[in-house]
């Protein structure tokens, strides 16, 4: 455990809410563990560096799940097997040397992929602990920051993934996605569904646009799906987007078993109530549905890390992939109709599901902080070029 005064910078990304999410998972629980000798900071990198730029590119990754998929498909399948090749390696390069200097962490910690810190470890000789968080189920070339300390990653076949391309297998650490503690807690389903004015008897279907409410088609799905399975009720979240709220509530308004919420600080207490989630494949919320066994159907996975994980969730029984509305809802109909499909995905589940993950990756994290060389040790090591990025 920590004795001596020592820091930890999470540099993390503000491209969706997953790694935010999983920032805020490691930073609470650390704060309940009620460590007097250690502080904890937290900076968006490419946000701090390149407000501007960054805003643009964010903006556009946030679009190109409606608009630019084939561009985005494009970027993130360049060249994955060159790890040490990405046009914006040296981005925030600036920004994390008088990041570094001016808060002299004794580890860095990242939850957001960050090609720019392996221009320290093999360019800068700034031997300062690395680890990183995958918050993903599929490996992609920008997590790999060469002389890492640790990698934290949700499954035996991730790790495998690292190995394959030259990470020493003895620093990958199985701790599962950090998600919140409670999806881990039990939950009384019954006194939930009663609360919300719905059936805890019926087969509950939890519909999900994703944070930003990017996703489409739910308007079709729900009225088809009561069709053909009236004894179904349904849960649509529609994130941010209010005009699709609007539009929902107003269309099934007469609909007792049909409940439209927008953005939603109770979605452990939703997944724990339902027997089936639509969802887009997002390494937090499919993390969250795994520690609550939620069988999940992706809708249209946007290419990219989405689709990866859609494609391991489906290869491991534990959802299926609809490219069409309309096979979204034949899915649904179907396995609302089985229940013994439906029990079999979710047992599949139980295989990969890791218990309190954040918390077993906080104690590691503190294990490799605790053998942390000394400031001296670390920065004096920067040489003279580097220097003159300092401000």
């Amino acid at each position: 455990m920590v004795t001596q005064n020592k820091k930890i910078l999470i540099i993390t990304g503000s491209f969706g809410n997953g790694h935010l999410q999983v920032t805020n998972s490691v930073v609470n629980q650390l704060n309940e563990m009620n460590l007097k000798h250690l502080s904890v900071i937290e900076h968006d990198l490419f946000m701090e560096a390149h407000p501007i730029l960054t805003s643009i590119c964010k903006k556009y990754y946030i679009n190109s799940f409606k608009y630019f998929r084939n561009s985005y498909k494009q970027f993130y399948y360049s060249r994955p097997e060159d790890v040490n090749k990405c046009f914006y390696k040296y981005y925030g390069l600036n920004k994390l040397i008088n990041l570094l200097i001016k808060e002299k962490p004794d580890l860095i910690l990242l939850t957001f992929p960050t090609p720019v810190m392996s221009v320290l470890t093999e360019q800068f000789n700034m031997n300062i602990p690395i680890a990183t968080v995958m918050t993903d189920y599929r490996l992609h070339k920008n997590w790999v920051t060469p002389h890492s300390s640790r990698y934290y990653v949700a499954t035996p076949d991730l790790k495998q993934e690292f190995v394959n391309v030259g990470v020493p297998e003895d620093i990958i650490k199985i701790t599962g996605i950090p998600i919140s503690e409670q999806f881990d807690e039990d939950i009384d389903t019954k006194v939930w569904m009663h609360k919300n004015h719905l059936d805890p008897n019926r087969p509950t279907i939890l519909m999900s646009a994703g944070a930003f409410g990017v996703s489409k088609g739910f308007d079709v799905m729900i009225s088809d799906i009561l069709e053909r399975s009236p004894e179904t009720q349904i849960v649509m979240i529609c994130g941010r987007n209010k005009e699709l709220k609007r539009a929902l509530r107003q269309q099934f308004k007469e609909y007792a078993n049909v409940l439209i919420l927008g953005y939603t600080h109770h979605i452990n207490e939703w997944m724990a109530s339902s027997h089936l989630m639509v969802t887009k494949p997002g390494g937090i919320t499919i993390s969250e549905a795994l520690a609550r066994k939620i069988p999940m159907i992706f809708l249209d996975p946007a290419p990219g890390q989405e689709l990866e994980n859609a494609h391991y969730f489906q290869s491991k029984g534990m959802g299926k992939i609809a490219d069409t509305t309309e096979e979204a809802i034949q899915l649904i109909t179907e396995l609302t109709q089985d229940e013994n499909a439906l029990a079999h995905m979710a047992e599949q589940m139980q295989d990969l599901k890791v218990k309190y993950p954040t918390y077993k990756l906080c104690r590691d994290l503190l294990h490799l902080l605790d053998h942390s060389s000394q400031f001296e040790e670390i920065y004096g090591k920067v040489p003279m070029y580097a220097k003159l990025f300092i401000k």
